[in-house]
């Protein structure tokens, strides 16, 4: 199965680097036997589709037939926007390709129905308010009382930064512990071996609240 590998180098320096994206396609198409070809875009925004010459050149590939699939480690790697997103998918149904997403669990290879992939990008920007919000709140409360809230971290340095840095990004509390279960990632002895969303959560908030407290 051809394969174009779409990596956005992100302006942010919390989002998932080009290195980080393009290692995940590499390990998908040994795993999957894909014949990928990687195309990378500096510095984009994912606000908008607007304005990327790279990505409108792979979309023109797809759509005549010289690759089957658009792969991406996110789909916030495409789009941050659910509109976008729903318009691509409305693409890829139309002329024939496909779109995989591999941390967000999107793969319209084995299932057509592109509702898949509007839930998840829809629950991402959701969950990505829901948190801030609460975090908002929560430093208004310890800034009142002068207190510091929550017990530290037993999670790895590195992991710990790994999951701030795919938060950071767009990913899900949901999407970052999935892929972290299909890795196997490691969790603090004495755990249960599963990720779930409630671990990425707090690993995020402990986060948030040290940002806050440096600011």
């Amino acid at each position: 199965m051809r394969v174009l590998g779409y990596v956005r180098r992100s302006t942010d320096k919390q989002a998932m680097s080009p290195e980080t994206q393009a290692g995940l396609l590499r390990a998908a198409a040994e795993a999957r036997g894909w014949d990928l070809a990687i195309h990378e875009e500096e510095a984009a925004s994912g606000k908008s589709l607007d304005g990327r010459p790279v990505l409108a050149a792979a979309l023109d590939l797809l759509d005549a037939g010289r690759a089957e699939v658009l792969a991406v480690a996110a789909l916030d790697r495409l789009s941050r926007s659910v509109l976008d997103t729903a318009g691509l998918l409305v693409r890829a149904e139309q002329e024939g390709w496909h779109l995989v997403a591999l941390a967000d669990g999107v793969d319209t290879t084995r299932d057509r129905d592109p509702l898949v992939a509007h839930i998840q990008a829809a629950v991402g920007e959701a969950e990505r308010r829901r948190i801030a919000r609460r975090t908002r709140e929560g430093m208004a409360r310890i800034r009142a009382t002068g207190k510091h809230m929550g017990r530290p971290s037993r999670i790895a340095p590195e992991t710990h930064d790994r999951i701030v840095a795919l938060h950071d990004a767009g990913h899900s509390a949901s999407a970052i512990a999935r892929a972290f279960n299909a890795e196997g990632v490691l969790k603090p002895e004495g755990t249960s071996p599963l990720w779930n969303h409630s671990h990425i959560v707090a690993a995020v908030r402990r986060e948030q609240v040290r940002r806050l407290a440096t600011a």
